[in-house]
């Protein structure tokens, strides 16, 4: 069956995955040194699940409230649209196919794509922090498949992380790993569409 939709990881695909140096950014802003403590990592699911709020988290790291915003600058230097993505997903629309996004994210980062404006094209739009699951639990591509009003085997996913690829392919979606080659993705997601 040819595809009808197409469902895009926002990190390392949509954006540059500046993940790293945004971390290193933030900790040297809290006054911990160059790198964000374990406790940050441990948090991940929770915050990335939307359970915990980030104020809590950054309050328990740095011994001090924070603002949601605090390191929204931060983000936007790290973090950048990547403009042949947004390219081909927009191709895909003209070609009559659905384009979703499915994110781990987290509520302050959100808020800035939204005011960014890059989400508006793509519905459904999935985030972690607001659908309460993530990345690669069954549970948020059943939503994504759900929302999206078609069957697995009718909507590609588009990821760079092999183990959220592999979670997808498990439930039925066609899951193709972007290496940052968007002329291979696009190769990719042709081919299914012609299927």
């Amino acid at each position: 069956m040819a595809i009808k939709a197409v469902i895009f990881d926002l990190g390392g695909v949509i954006f540059t995955l500046g993940e790293q140096e945004y971390r290193r950014a933030v900790a040297q802003r809290l006054g911990l040194g160059d790198a964000l403590p374990p406790a940050y990592e441990e948090a991940m699911p929770a915050l990335q699940r939307g359970e915990v709020a980030e104020e809590d988290v950054w309050e328990r790291l740095s011994g001090r409230r924070i603002p949601l915003n605090a390191f929204d600058d931060i983000w936007e230097e790290h973090f950048r649209v990547n403009p042949e993505m947004l390219a081909l997903a927009a191709e895909l629309r003209e070609r009559g196919l659905k384009t979703a996004i499915l994110s781990n994210t987290q509520a302050s980062h959100v808020a800035i794509m939204r005011r960014m404006g890059v989400l508006a094209p793509f519905d459904p739009v999935l985030m972690s922090c607001e659908v309460g699951c993530r990345k690669p639990e069954p549970a948020i591509f059943r939503l994504a498949l759900e929302r999206l009003g078609l069957p697995a085997d009718a909507v590609a996913f588009v990821d760079d992380v092999p183990e959220f690829v592999a979670a997808a392919r498990s439930l039925g979606i066609h899951g193709i790993r972007h290496t940052g080659d968007v002329a291979a993705t696009r190769r990719a997601l042709l081919a299914l569409m012609a299927e």
